[in-house]
């Protein structure tokens, strides 16, 4: 069993970047280093230890992300490996905000790529202190000038702390910048030989440590005084500094190196050992009371206290069970406590607590405030949830994940299948946020949603080989609204006799458009009791009942305001379902005289794509009836990457994760959020009108 680590003797990192830099790969050099195996994996042989699904090694990428760590004088290093492609980046993503600093791989030769670039933007915005490490030095064109690009695409605070000794076929090692001595690896990759530094590269070194020190100077008020004024750093001064500094993502500290060679790879592990921040005491955690929603509640994170920690992934084994990987907020988790799900509202038990080196176990006694680790066997928490005190219960928000940008309906080929697929899934969405799986009432399909085609594919696959469920997929339809664009008035009785006691209900409506957005208002405006005030609630609901089909294509009416404003009624006939049939019809009236259009649910769109494909994404937007909103990077960040935002049709973009790969030869991803309703009109919505008759025609004859 692992001692126990407090807070300050904790560091968490996340490994990111574009697919293919050697993330896997250099999760094994840094576990290979700190002994926790023994050779580093290769992925066509299906051996990298992060790589432990069997569709990861069919595939050679990573799917999921992956825990491991390393013990170092008495510190110990949580590492988290993350999936490259765009389609996995929900797992990134979590992982990225369940560590406190992240580690950018950048290909020598390549340099910045679109995910680096994607995964840079959220690191500044976060302002998540991050490292980066160039890997595949030893590649043919790798270069240590790549250090310049580097350079222009992340901004100022970027400082080598090694330069590469030789580069491709002639790298041998590493100059340590901080140690100001040369790193050469041993034989075993489990260990370096320090030397000095060789005579041709002292100049290259004492520059870069230079920048270095004024960098780290201008981490604290004394020492920046103290530079300026001509005064020699100490050791201790300079470390204070660079600490500092990437702490508050001001600094951005440059390690180079081959991961499959071990080289850079010691002087990574202690700059995360000596320079990462472990997690801060008294950061606040926003969260809510569960118990009452509207009441705010803030938790001092990483520090003793009532326990609260965030569910940041699930991995559900057929054979071994639900494993939820957790981030400690506050207080500590002990085994055989017991523990509430307040997302859920169900208290659970651990028995027992582990860390994981892949998908091989590791007991811990406890995990304290920081900590990241794996309880096992809970039987209802899932990705996303707070485990917290049930004395103290908090819901937090710590971890989010995208938003689905690709969508298929699917159906089962074979009748009285549903809820089996249906229990699968839940097991799916438990696992990944990202995914959904959820009925529409609207357009009666059941849609599955994710980040990409190559994600529900996979999907689909497991449950065709390992559920043997046949399952047809369409592309689905798209949830449409109705409103109108005018005043009107409409009046309807509702009259029926037909032995006892008959039905009787006279409404008098208003309605008139409310602005985007508006929703729905109700007014009562009846005086002298011309509608008694018992039946009120008959006529709201019936109005209830219309908007959920309007009188163009049935689609749900939106942003209007109705007023009932005068009625009569019976005193023996009269009931409440009297005015809820009334004001139904009545409805339907009223908007068939307020000129009612059709809205189509339109998108906030966030491309990130290399310049060279610049022009043909902003005409393929157009030719989507988009409309771009700006245009971010490019040639003044200097990565060759534009980020273009625009707002398009959701109708015109359910392919669109396809189409754009094809368009850019992959060299370019997106993601996509609802964004508003706009009015439709012409031939648009003559052809959505069309289809929609067809479709209530097909069910009719089901």
């Amino acid at each position: 069993m692992l001692k126990e680590y407090k807070t300050d003797q904790i560091r968490n990192i996340a490994i990111l970047g574009h697919g293919s830099t050697g993330k896997s790969t250099l999760f094994d050099s840094i576990l290979l280093m700190g002994k926790q195996i023994d050779r580093i994996g290769n992925p066509a042989q299906g051996t990298l230890t992060s790589d432990y699904d069997d569709e990861e090694k069919e595939r050679q990428i990573s799917i999921r992300s992956a825990l491991g760590f390393v013990e170092m004088e008495n510190v110990k290093i949580n590492i988290i490996d993350t999936p490259g492609m765009s389609d996995f980046i929900g797992e990134a993503r979590a992982a990225t905000q369940a560590a406190d600093t992240a580690v950018l791989l950048v290909d020598s030769v390549d340099g910045i790529q679109i995910e680096t670039e994607k995964a840079w933007r959220y690191l500044k915005e976060n302002k998540i202190p991050t490292l980066v490490f160039v890997n595949k030095m030893d590649k043919e064109r790798a270069s240590y000038e790549i250090i310049e690009k580097i350079r222009e695409s992340l901004g100022s605070g970027v400082a080598p702390v090694s330069v590469p000794f030789g580069s491709a076929d002639t790298l041998k090692g590493v100059v340590d910048l901080i140690e100001m001595k040369a790193k050469l690896p041993k034989a075993d990759g489990k260990d370096v030989t320090t030397t000095e530094i060789p005579a041709e590269m002292k100049d290259l070194a004492e520059a870069e440590r230079n920048k270095l020190v004024e960098l780290a100077a201008e981490g604290d008020d004394a020492l920046i005084e103290k530079f300026l004024d001509g005064g020699e750093l100490t050791e201790e001064e300079i470390h204070r500094g660079l600490k500092n500094q990437l702490a508050e993502a001001k600094l951005v500290p440059v390690v180079f190196g081959s991961a499959l060679k071990s080289i850079g790879v010691k002087t990574l592990l202690n700059m995360v050992k000596n320079f990462v921040p472990s997690p801060p005491a008294e950061k606040e955690f926003k969260g809510v009371n569960p118990n009452d929603e509207s009441k705010e509640v803030l938790v001092k994170g990483y520090a003793p206290g009532a326990f609260s920690a965030v569910v940041w992934k699930t991995y559900i084994d057929q054979y071994a069970g639900r494993f939820n990987f957790v981030k400690v907020i506050s207080g500590e988790l002990l085994p055989d406590s017991e523990i509430l799900n307040s997302t859920k509202n169900v208290k659970e038990r651990p028995s027992k607590l582990y860390t994981m080196v892949g998908n091989k176990q590791f007991d811990v006694p406890k995990l304290n405030a920081g900590d990241i680790g794996v309880v096992v066997k809970l039987e209802k928490t899932a990705t996303l949830d707070t485990l917290c005190d049930p004395k103290l219960p908090v819901k937090l928000s710590a971890i989010k994940v995208p938003q689905p940008l690709f969508s298929i309906a699917i159906e089962s080929a074979k009748k009285g299948e549903e809820d089996k697929i249906g229990q699968v899934f839940a097991r799916i969405t438990d696992e990944n946020p990202t995914i959904s799986y959820i009925f529409n009432a609207e357009t009666k399909q059941t849609v599955l949603s994710g980040m990409g085609e190559m994600q529900l594919n996979i999907i689909l696959k497991t449950l065709k080989e390992k559920y043997k469920f046949d399952l047809l997929t369409h592309e689905p339809r798209v949830a449409y609204r109705e409103t109108i664009t005018k005043k009107a008035e409409a009046q309807y009785k509702h009259k029926k006799q037909s032995g006892g006691h008959g039905q009787y209900g006279e409404v008098y409506f208003r309605v008139w458009p409310l602005e985007r957005g508006g929703g729905y208002e109700f007014k009562d405006s009846i005086v002298g009791g011309v509608v008694p005030k018992q039946y009120i609630p008959g006529v709201e609901k019936g109005v209830k009942d219309g908007m959920d089909e309007g009188v163009l294509a049935k689609f749900p009416v939106v942003d209007f305001a109705v007023e009932l404003h005068f009625g009569s009624y019976h005193d023996v006939d009269s009931s409440e379902m009297s005015f809820r049939i009334a004001a139904r019809n009545c409805l339907k009236k009223s908007l068939e005289a307020a000129g009612p259009i059709l809205l189509e649910p339109v998108m906030e769109v966030d491309i990130h794509v290399d310049k060279d494909f610049m022009g043909d994404i902003l005409n393929d937007i157009t030719s989507r009836r988009g409309r771009v909103l700006g245009m971010g990077g490019g040639d003044d960040s200097g990565s060759g990457v534009s980020v273009v935002k625009a707002q398009v049709p959701l109708a015109e973009m359910l392919r669109y994760a396809i189409d754009l790969r094809a368009m850019t030869s992959g060299k370019a991803t997106f993601e996509m959020k609802f964004s508003h309703y706009d009015p439709i009109g012409g031939k648009i919505a003559e052809k959505v009108i069309e289809e929609r008759k067809k479709f209530f025609e097909e069910e009719a004859n089901k």
